[in-house]
């Protein structure tokens, strides 16, 4: 006798009850998956993994600080980036309203021995805030913070204009010339022997 006739003998004395009812389609069935705890925990990883290398190279171009600047006698938001683990700029960007880059760039400062080095955040700020000079329909104006100065019929014989800015307690001297180039300094005004020749051609 095989196993099967054996299961048919033994199980042929029971009977199921009237009441029951075998519905297996109302039951959808489900199925498990099991994977062993060490598989688990390598996939588990490589995910933990994969994304951290996802975040970093998202990041690239190193941490965004947004500052406050003076743009033509507007207060504006500058992008600044500086790059990972310090605080070298990278670059700057200024923005019009429509998101167009208006102004960017980057900026080198020179140690005592001649080399360069990238600007620190607050020397990019500082230089973002300084007097500008620039050419409107046939006029040019001097801009500082909220300060807009038309020059155009300020220049003496030697095409230079002497302006003095003040901003709190400090005293900015500036001296322009009717190029447009420009020296500002805290101490006194640029003489026209310190200004570059080609301002004057």
């Amino acid at each position: 006798m095989t196993n099967k006739e054996k299961f048919k003998r033994a199980f042929s004395a029971l009977h199921t009850s009237e009441n029951f009812a075998l519905n297996l389609e109302s039951k959808p069935v489900k199925r498990k998956i099991r994977l062993p705890k060490p598989a688990v925990a390598a996939i588990t990883a490589a995910a933990i993994c994969s994304s951290g290398a996802i975040c970093y190279t998202a990041d690239v171009g190193g941490i965004q600080r947004t500052v406050q600047v003076w743009l033509h006698g507007d207060q504006t938001t500058a992008t600044i980036t500086v790059g990972d683990g310090d605080d070298q700029i990278t670059h700057y960007s200024i923005q019009d309203s429509s998101g167009s880059e208006v102004q960017g760039g980057g900026g080198v400062a020179f140690n005592e021995d001649g080399s360069e080095r990238p600007l620190t955040t607050a020397e990019m700020q500082d230089y973002l805030n300084m007097p500008t000079t620039d050419t409107i329909g046939h006029h040019l104006y001097l801009f500082y913070k909220d300060q807009k100065i038309d020059l155009t019929d300020r220049f003496d014989k030697d095409g230079l204009c002497y302006i003095t800015l003040i901003d709190g307690k400090k005293k900015i001297y500036v001296t322009v010339a009717e190029s447009g180039g420009m020296v500002s300094r805290e101490d006194r005004y640029a003489e026209k022997s310190e200004l570059p020749k080609e301002w004057f051609k």
